[in-house]
């Protein structure tokens, strides 16, 4: 099956979305100094850019590992958001709100890879009912 329009766009936002965790790893090491948080922002990203690569070589599961990984950090993310917020933990240097632009970006990344994830699955789903 070739890529869609749907497939292009999602590809085209993974990489920016794989640019951006990269950026974002690099602030945590060396503005930060935060080796340990560095490194799972790190293994995040990778883990998104390997099922965007099971997805190009058209393994489904690739699909369903970026919409799942996706889902995971909205909701993590944005409990992380409320918790802070209401000073229930102190994030330190990791503060949502003193890092605004991060947590501004984050989400767009996120929600279209989730919306576009979903318009695929359902292509997917109808072609392949198509040519039963």
């Amino acid at each position: 099956m070739k890529l869609t329009g749907n497939a292009k766009a999602l590809v085209v936002i993974v990489l920016f979305q794989l640019i951006f965790g990269g950026c974002l790893a690099a602030k945590d090491q060396f503005v930060y100094s935060d080796s340990v948080s560095a490194v799972t922002v790190l293994v995040i990203y990778v883990l998104i850019g390997v099922f965007a690569a099971m997805f190009l070589s058209g393994n489904r599961m690739g699909l369903i590992g970026m919409l799942g990984v996706s889902s995971l950090l909205v909701i993590s993310h944005t409990a992380f958001i409320f918790i802070t917020s209401f000073g229930q933990v102190d994030a330190g240097l990791h503060d949502p709100l003193a890092n605004w632009w991060a947590t501004m970006l984050r989400y767009p990344f996120f929600l279209l890879t989730l919306i576009f994830s979903i318009k695929i699955y359902r292509e997917r789903r109808a072609y392949l009912r198509s040519q039963s």
